[in-house]
């Protein structure tokens, strides 16, 4: 399994909660949420933190049961252990955060944030006797909905450190994610999104043709296919959701419809093909020399066929 990781930072000027110490990372600490409002998956923390959190209090990633996201960079720290501003935890772990959304599904989440932790360790070299809980450094009760089966976790953990733990690579057709489609940012998906909108007639907004580059041009574009799909306010933002996806795959007027067929008139005497003629006119030509010769032959008997077929 494999999941896919978007990156969302917080702004490098909210120094409050990305404080932007250097950081080696030596360890990963696991978190919940403890938010269980349906709609706090990982992407709403990411808007939280980006936007600006009223506690000083930060993490480096949230998962849900089918993305995580990414907050601060692994190599600054974060302030998520609560065992002050040199601790170990705040200046030496990586945090991750398990969502507990009620209108998700948290087992796969929190295998989700198994295979996260399996990735971290692989790519800073981080042994699994360094996977720990919030507790280990404050005493805090966290990750509430795990301690009481940490040992299981540990053993997730492990099952897919011994894996493939590689993020998940976009299948070139579906909807990517909303993670996909922020100002600035690259991804496979936005040429895919301008090749359509350009197929759906909205092709003047680009100069250059569509790119790997979410830009304004993108953005404008998606919003005039939005707003003819009858939709406003936050439906035509520009940003394209699951919908607007589905809406743009489809085949646009004229695409992929079959070339119109031209009829064709295969002119045969005695079972043999003599001529063919796109127009009915030639036909008739045709048909009166056949017989002006039959005359002139002194034929008494001919057959002549005539046959209708689109090409």
């Amino acid at each position: 399994m494999s999941v896919p990781i978007y990156t969302k930072y917080i702004p490098k000027s909210n120094t409050r909660t990305r404080p932007g110490y250097y950081m080696n990372p030596q360890y990963i600490t696991i978190h919940n949420t403890a938010n269980s409002s349906a709609g706090a998956d990982a992407e709403a923390h990411a808007r939280l933190l980006a936007g600006g959190n009223n506690r000083t209090a930060s993490w480096h990633y949230t998962v849900d049961d089918h993305e995580a996201w990414h907050h601060i960079p692994d190599n600054e720290n974060a302030w998520h252990a609560g065992d002050g501003g040199s601790g170990t935890g705040n200046r030496k772990s990586l945090s991750i955060e398990i969502c507990e959304n009620s209108d998700g599904n948290y087992a796969k989440a929190e295998d989700n944030g198994a295979w996260l932790a399996a990735y971290l360790m692989k790519k800073h070299g981080i042994p699994l006797s360094h996977v720990v809980p919030h507790q280990k450094w404050s005493g805090k009760h966290c990750p509430r909905k795990i301690l009481d089966h940490w040992s299981r976790f540990i053993a997730k953990v492990e099952a897919h450190y011994k894996g493939e733990a590689q993020p998940a690579e976009w299948d070139g057709k579906s909807f990517p994610g909303r993670a996909a489609f922020i100002i600035g940012q690259s991804h496979p998906a936005v040429t895919l999104l301008g090749k359509r909108l350009i197929a759906h007639g909205y092709g003047d907004y680009y100069e250059v043709g569509a790119g790997p580059t979410f830009s304004e041009v993108d953005r404008k574009a998606c919003a005039a296919f939005q707003r003819a799909q009858g939709w406003s306010g936050a439906g035509a933002d520009g940003y394209p959701g699951p919908v607007t996806w589905e809406r743009l795959m489809a085949s646009a007027p004229g695409e992929n419809e079959p070339e119109p067929k031209t009829e064709y008139h295969r002119v045969k005497v005695d079972g043999e093909q003599v001529a063919s003629f796109a127009k009915d006119d030639n036909v008739i030509d045709k048909v009166v020399e056949v017989v002006r010769e039959s005359l002139e032959s002194d034929n008494k008997e001919i057959k002549i066929e005539i046959e209708r077929v689109l090409l």
